[in-house]
This record gives C-alpha cells, sequence and structure tokens, in this order.
C-alpha cells in the first residue's frame, strides 16, 4: 500500500471534489443490466481544465463493453484533448474499484506533460477517497513507439 494513501473526501480540493461528484453523478446513467454494477468515471483535461464523463455501458455478448473511464476518454479525445491531468472513478464495492487493465493502459495514452495522471478512487458515499496515479497503478505500461516519431 506504498503507493496509494486514503484520504477524507473533505482534505481535497474543491477541484479533485468536483470530479468526483461528477463520477458519481454519472453513474446513475450506467447501463449495466447484466452485472448490476454501475460505475462513474470523470476526467480532467490538462488544457482548458474540461471535465468529461462517463459511466459503463454493457452488452449482452460482453466483449464490446465499454469500462466508464474509456467512455470518458472517447468523448474528451473526440474533442481533441489529449492530455489528461485527473481522473475519479467511483463504484460502490467492499474496496476501492480501480481501473481495470485495459482502462489503465488506456488512460496512460494520455499522460499530461507531467507524464502521470493523479487518479482518485471513491465509493458513491465519498466519505474516504484513495488517491494513486496512472503509474502507480500501471508502472511497466505497454509502449510500441514513440509518438514523437510518428509521420
Amino acid at each position: 500500500m506504498d503507493n496509494f494513501k486514503v484520504v477524507p473526501f473533505s482534505s481535497l480540493s474543491e477541484t479533485v471534489q468536483n470530479l468526483l461528484k461528477s463520477a458519481t453523478e454519472v453513474r446513475t446513467k450506467a447501463y449495466c443490466p447484466y452485472s448490476n454494477f454501475s460505475v462513474g468515471s470523470a476526467i480532467l483535461t490538462e488544457k482548458d481544465g474540461k471535465i468529461y464523463t462517463g459511466c459503463n455501458i454493457e452488452n449482452a455478448t460482453m466483449t464490446p463493453c465499454m469500462c466508464a473511464e474509456r467512455t470518458a476518454v472517447a468523448k474528451a479525445v473526440s474533442d481533441g484533448y489529449m492530455q489528461f491531468k485527473t481522473v475519479a472513478v467511483v463504484a460502490h464495492q467492499k474496496d476501492f474499484t480501480a481501473p481495470c487493465g485495459v482502462c489503465r493502459q488506456t488512460l496512460s495514452e494520455f499522460r499530461s506533460s507531467n507524464g502521470d495522471i493523479e487518479i482518485y478512487l471513491s465509493k458513491p458515499s465519498l466519505d474516504n477517497v484513495l488517491c494513486t496515479t496512472i503509474s502507480q497503478l500501471l508502472p511497466l505500461a505497454y509502449v510500441s513507439y514513440k509518438k514523437d516519431s510518428l509521420p
């Protein structure tokens, strides 16, 4: 647990609190008739500080399901935002719900200019929040090429 710290919601900045509230709100729109496990995510872009939200969207065949984090990423990228400063994920289970492996790898593609993304995990009650970073969740992210070497 050296890579994580759990803090009270009230101790976080107003920006992070608003991000977590946005993730909590969008979670109520999740389409999850198969798992009944609703997840909400909110992303803060590095440029302009814009917030994009996403919820999980399931499908009967399961493979094409979209996690909340990737839904928010798709919305942000569609608007031209490629660097994220902060991500909030809200779900309800015994412990904190962290992004799945696919979402971790997806988020790592859009690291901020400092090379990382702050990650905040909470339950809908927003009492305690686990604070970490994408590099702590995915220390050996897969990289197949250097983005700046593309034509």
